[in-house]
This record gives C-alpha cells, sequence and structure tokens, in this order.
C-alpha cells in the first residue's frame, strides 16, 4: 500500500508543477519559454512531461502496489537519467556550474525518492506472489 501512496504523491506532485508553470506572478513569460520562480525555464515539453508523468502515476497508483513500483522505477530512472545528462552539459555550456546543479537539483531530488521508495520499500505478500490487490 506504501508504493501507492508514493506514487499518488508522484501524481499530486507532477499535477502541482504543471499548474504552477500557468500561474503569471510564479512563471511569467520570457519569450516562448516561462521561467518558474525565476530559475526554471519552463516549456510545452516540459508540460508534456510533467503531465503525463502525473496521469502515469495516479493510473499506477489506482490500478496496484506492483504497477506503482513499475512507475517508480520506470520514471524515477528517467528523471534520474534527465538530471545526469543536463549535470553533464553543465561541463561544457557556458553557464557556472553551480548554476546547472541549482537548475538540476529538483529532478535529482524527484528521481532519489522514487528511486528509493521503488527499491527500498518491501514487497507486500501479494506481490510478492504476482497477486494484483485493488483495495
Amino acid at each position: 500500500m506504501m508504493l501507492r501512496k508514493v506514487a499518488f504523491g508522484a501524481g499530486l506532485f507532477g499535477t502541482i508543477v504543471v499548474v504552477l508553470g500557468w500561474i503569471p506572478g510564479i512563471s511569467p513569460h520570457a519569450g516562448h519559454e516561462r521561467m518558474m520562480f525565476g530559475a526554471f525555464a519552463i516549456t510545452a515539453i516540459d508540460d508534456i512531461t510533467h503531465g503525463l508523468t502525473a496521469l502515469a502515476a495516479f493510473a499506477a497508483a489506482f490500478h496496484s502496489e506492483r504497477a506503482s513500483r513499475l512507475f517508480l522505477v520506470t520514471f524515477g530512472s528517467y528523471y534520474a537519467l534527465d538530471a545526469t545528462f543536463w549535470l553533464l552539459d553543465g561541463f561544457v555550456n557556458d553557464q557556472p556550474f553551480m548554476d546547472d546543479i541549482k537548475l538540476n537539483l529538483p529532478h535529482v531530488v524527484v528521481s532519489t525518492v522514487m528511486l528509493a521508495a521503488a527499491y527500498g520499500i518491501k514487497p507486500s505478500e501479494s506481490e510478492r506472489a504476482g497477486r494484483t490487490v485493488t483495495a
């Protein structure tokens, strides 16, 4: 049941990120981008990514513990790779590396929480037996 709660929380978090990206006082437009909190450039692809992540999280949370674990491993890995690629880009771009760390910190934290939950929370008896519990 715990993994379902974590997946549901991830769904809420993704939804909040998308909504915050459209509040003018929090994410004013800067050309074709919106600047969330003045620090994070948000584009349509970010909205799609965070929105689909939220939908997948809710679907997994409502389906089963096993689906929630699969969601957390899959999307936790995706966000970990995203952060890794952009942090490595920080070695060759023209920004101070500390700015790249600050910019990618949300994805580092999100992926760490998702993967820690997926691999750290012991499977339930029904999950180990391969059964889906919908309660």
